[in-house]
């Protein structure tokens, strides 16, 4: 086996949404990635800090305290620069360098040496941050991922030509390994054809990946949109077109500046293989050019027979074949592998409706005015209210939205309208915010059919998409039974 100096970590967001139904417990996760062998933690920190960026002190110390006793590094902090912040422009350069410098500050907060920023900021952005990140000794690195942020878009070389410009020790790349697709995933496949794409055309596109390169496969995927006469193929065709296969020695080319690996798996077999990535070439790549840093282990595929686990054991036991034997860590038990109940997602209604919290509510002079629900944020990261864009909330039939209520968050009020430019205010991840719907009179006791969805408006994708469905229809979760509190 080669000497290398490759070590390992795991993204322990990848089971946020086990920590939000209280499934598991973020000391859980360490333990888990711990027992898997990793040396390092890669954190989303809007997940697990309050207000992040302008942390707690008091969320700070306790993160510190449990890398301390498990022996685990903060290896990599991921953020984003939202540049749809405000809904009626897009972020200056400086104000996104702002928001680079206390990410780096945070960072700097929690000993983590290295930032991944993820979607789309401009080249300029980051050869204004280079020296602010030098002052500050943090490392940012842009992720390189399939279809979004790949090698080929004209933005990403940019800001590969500002790295190169510069030699700015603090700016580079996290190559994510998404872009070394040797086909399209079976789970994917089959999806689409349980969704009632024909089957014969799937198997078409999944060869025709096989056979062209990246960009005629991206236009022929285009050409065929374009043609597409129902949901279910449009929806395939427009998740298949990111796929891309690049010959993984251009990390190679790369290697002064990736400070990090966001290691992508989709399907693990019984081998302890990943069927669609090509491994094999990237870690040969990545051990010839001697890269040191961490693979960071973020899955995106189901769980493997019922255990949100074992595709990262089968993951790290991959790179033990490759890599070398890594010891697992002394815990008898595994935490809770069951997976997590989907509650909708990217374009789909989300259902945010909390279980608690239903009842009338009453102004200052006691006269009831409406009636309360609280919604949970099933965003995988916690958002500005800023981009708390809209609500809407279904009573026995009767649709409120967003002009008819009010939002409370950490005892605070506001109008969805006045929300548009509070930017340091969060509604953090599985927190609760209290929908204040308006309705004269209120509600009448006993039980009603009630349902919720919120819309957050992130940088690059919308989750729970309500008013916005393609037929340009309203969509509600399915409605739950809920008596009116008293």
């Amino acid at each position: 086996m080669a000497q290398h100096n490759i070590k390992r970590s795991v993204t322990i967001y990848s089971w946020h949404r086990q920590v939000e139904m209280g499934m598991l417990t973020w000391e859980d996760c360490i333990k888990a990635a711990v027992k898997m062998g990793c040396q390092g933690v890669e954190l989303l920190g809007q997940l697990y800090f309050r207000y992040c960026p302008e942390a707690l002190q008091e969320d700070i110390d306790s993160w510190k305290q449990l890398m301390f006793d498990y022996g685990m590094q903060t290896v990599c902090h991921d953020f984003f620069v939202d540049m749809t912040m405000y809904n009626h422009r897009r972020l200056t350069t400086r104000e996104s360098v702002d928001i680079i410098r206390r990410h780096a500050l945070f960072s700097r907060s929690i000993n983590c040496p290295i930032m991944r920023i993820g979607g789309t900021v401009s080249p300029e952005v980051f050869r204004q941050s280079a020296p602010i990140l030098e002052d500050l000794g943090i490392k940012m690195g842009l992720e390189i991922h399939n279809g979004s942020s790949s090698f080929i878009l004209p933005n990403v070389q940019g800001i590969i030509d500002v790295i190169r410009e510069t030699g700015s020790p603090a700016i580079g790349i996290v190559p994510d390994m998404s872009m070394f697709s040797l086909k399209i995933g079976n789970r994917q496949l089959n999806n689409a054809k349980n969704n009632g794409v024909d089957p014969d055309f799937v198997d078409s596109i999944a060869e025709t990946y096989t056979k062209v390169s990246n960009e005629e496969f991206r236009a022929i995927c285009n050409e065929a949109l374009e043609k597409a006469e129902d949901d279910a193929t449009r929806s395939f065709l427009a998740m298949v077109r990111r796929v891309e296969y690049f010959d993984p020695k251009v990390l190679l080319e790369h290697m002064p500046y990736i400070f990090h690996c966001h290691g992508k798996f989709y399907e693990m077999d019984e081998n302890c293989e990943e069927t669609t990535l090509d491994y094999p070439g990237i870690l040969a790549a990545l051990k010839e050019g001697g890269y040191r840093g961490y693979i960071s282990a973020e899955y995106e595929g189901a769980p493997i027979n019922g255990d949100t686990f074992e595709p990262f054991r089968r993951y790290e036991k991959m790179l033990d074949k490759y890599l070398g034997t890594y010891p697992d860590g002394n815990y008898p038990d595994w935490p809770d592998a069951r997976p997590a109940p989907m509650t909708g997602g990217f374009g789909s209604a989300s259902d945010n409706l909390c279980p608690e919290g239903f009842k009338n509510h009453y102004d200052a002079e006691g006269n009831c005015d409406g009636f309360c629900v609280n919604v949970r944020n099933f965003y995988y990261r916690g958002v500005p209210l800023a981009l708390f864009e809209s609500a809407h909330v279904s009573v026995d039939g009767e649709i409120f939205g967003p002009d008819k209520m009010r939002v409370e968050v950490d005892g605070e009020v506001f109008k969805f309208e006045d929300m548009c430019d509070v930017t340091l205010h969060y509604w953090n991840k599985g927190v609760h915010a209290t929908l204040i719907v308006d309705k004269p009179g209120g509600l009448a006791p006993g039980k009603h059919q009630v349902a919720a969805t919120t819309v957050v408006r992130a940088y690059y994708m919308r989750e729970g998409i309500a008013g916005q469905i393609q037929k340009n229809e309203l969509q509600m979760p399915p409605a739950h039974e809920m008596e009116l509190e008293t």
